[in-house]
């Protein structure tokens, strides 16, 4: 990569960085960028020097920085401090729109330029049993769920409409970083489901007892 130095910088692609501010910025405030390369390499090569590669989802109208994985060891960490009010739950949530809505384009099964969308009735009548807690409507419980995901920019969700497309901020999350977050969501429900075991044992040695 040659020296940069400021008399060699392009003011176009650094304040094109500098709106980067959120993780994210919308192509039509800017345009497609990548129509001139130098612009697009520049843009480029300032963000690879601190630590970021740009991305151009297809299908979507931002363009997204992340974390180059080298430098995302710790990014699983972060964004459990980070990211408050999120938990297993949440997290299982989100891994399924991953599944669902970013892995198929990634794994070039549909075509990447479609945009694929979740409703919520969906979600309830595959998984709403799943994600149910006490007396709360499966419904209610799978809203309450995405209100956090869609306020981190995780997922969109349309105020008084069903349709669940993906955010950016889902593009940000290196794809390691996601199998951490199931390898969590699935050692919490292991630890449940043990406890749960746990106390039916109890309640059958003290039912033995009983006898």
């Amino acid at each position: 990569m040659d020296q940069i130095n400021e008399s060699t910088i392009n003011p176009e692609a650094q304040k094109i960085c500098s709106m980067f501010h959120y993780g994210w910025i919308s192509k039509k405030e800017i345009g497609p960028i990548e129509r001139d390369l130098k612009l697009f390499r520049d843009v480029q090569t300032y963000l690879s020097l601190m630590g970021y590669e740009l991305l151009n989802p297809p299908g979507t109208e931002w363009y997204v920085i992340r974390l180059k994985k080298e430098y995302d060891s710790a990014s699983f960490d972060y964004f459990l401090k980070r990211v408050k009010g999120i938990d297993r739950r949440h997290m299982a949530l989100l891994t399924i729109i991953y599944t669902k809505l970013v892995l198929p384009k990634e794994l070039r099964h549909v075509d990447p330029e479609n945009e694929l969308s979740l409703t919520v009735d969906e979600l309830v009548y595959n998984y709403g049993a799943k994600f149910q807690q006490g007396k709360q409507s499966s419904r209610k419980t799978i809203e309450t769920l995405l209100t956090p995901l869609k306020k981190h920019h995780y997922i969109l969700l349309e105020k008084g409409k069903s349709k669940i497309t993906v955010g950016p901020a889902m593009y940000m999350l290196n794809s390691d970083m996601l199998m951490d977050i199931c390898d969590y969501v699935i050692q919490g429900l292991t630890a449940s489901l043990n406890s749960i075991e746990k106390i039916e044992e109890e309640i059958a040695d003290g039912e033995d007892e009983l006898e």
